[in-house]
């Protein structure tokens, strides 16, 4: 046996299903924080520039529609530990 064994594990194929479908979409929405994190920081520098105002409220509701189309990306925990993590108790 692996440590691994989400990986390989026959029996979870809806688990690897849902890296191959839903991996793409952590990965834009990491991109797009940390796009949000350096126009802030522009902003801050420059606070009365209007396009960088424009350019962080874009980024802003672009953020905002990929949270409203994939809740669980905002979660606290894993998406993984949510659906086969051990109960609670």
């Amino acid at each position: 046996m692996t440590m691994w064994f989400f990986d390989e594990a026959e029996e979870l194929e809806e688990y690897q299903t849902f890296r191959r479908q839903d991996q793409p979409l952590e990965l834009e929405y990491l991109k797009i924080r940390v796009a949000l994190g350096a126009a802030e920081a522009a902003l801050r520098e420059h606070p009365e520039d209007k396009e960088r105002e424009t350019k962080v409220a874009e980024i802003k509701e672009k953020i905002a529609t990929m949270e409203q189309r994939a809740p669980w990306l905002t979660f606290d925990y894993p998406v993984e530990y949510l659906l086969w993590g051990p109960p609670h108790g």
